[in-house]
């Protein structure tokens, strides 16, 4: 009787050990998520300010209709610093921003813009978004006076902590966030 009660008590043992391993790793795929969704939050926040601003320039800052590379390492600063104040464990080197700028012609085509071809990419981190601005052309209305609006996209991006990516082999540390707007 003794030995078969001993069976029990190491098989449960075992099992317990399993569903604590299990445990664990539900725990940890929660807690990632949880920080990639709190980091995405304050990249859509910031991705739409940005855009916002960027479009807004021309009327607060008197600027020109393109957008100049000091004006975009400004817009970087900018989200650096505000991701800063945000965030306990930020590193600036983790940080991706992709501002592009599409302008028309009269005959409605796209334009190139600058020197930068109207695309800054800054930071030290690659962050090219999925969809380029070019690709979105259909977006930019019409104004009553025949003319398409200039289309501005900002795309933020910041490489995370990779928990559970560690345990499972895999690299799942990217959060992004890109915001479209039109110019007035």
């Amino acid at each position: 009787m003794t030995n078969l009660a001993n069976k029990q008590k190491g098989t449960f043992t075992i099992e317990l050990v399993m569903v604590l391993i299990l445990f664990s790793f539900v725990v940890v795929f929660t807690m990632d998520i949880v920080s990639k969704q709190a980091v995405a939050g304050k990249l859509d926040r910031l991705a739409y300010s940005t855009v916002s601003l960027i479009k807004e320039r021309t009327q607060l800052f008197d600027g020109e209709d393109d957008m100049s590379t000091v004006e975009a390492a400004t817009f970087l600063r900018l989200v650096s610093e505000s991701l800063e104040a945000t965030m306990e464990s930020f590193d600036s080197s983790r940080l991706g921003v992709f501002i592009e700028q599409q302008r028309f012609n009269s005959e409605q085509q796209p334009i190139s813009s600058g020197s930068g071809n109207g695309t800054f990419d800054l930071g030290g981190y690659n962050c090219e978004p999925a969809t380029r601005l070019s690709q979105k052309l259909e977006l930019a209305p019409v104004t009553n006076f025949g003319n398409r609006l200039t289309l501005y996209q900002v795309t933020i991006c910041y490489r995370t902590d990779n928990m559970f990516g560690e345990l499972m082999g895999e690299t799942w540390e990217l959060a992004r966030s890109t915001a479209i707007s039109v110019a007035r």
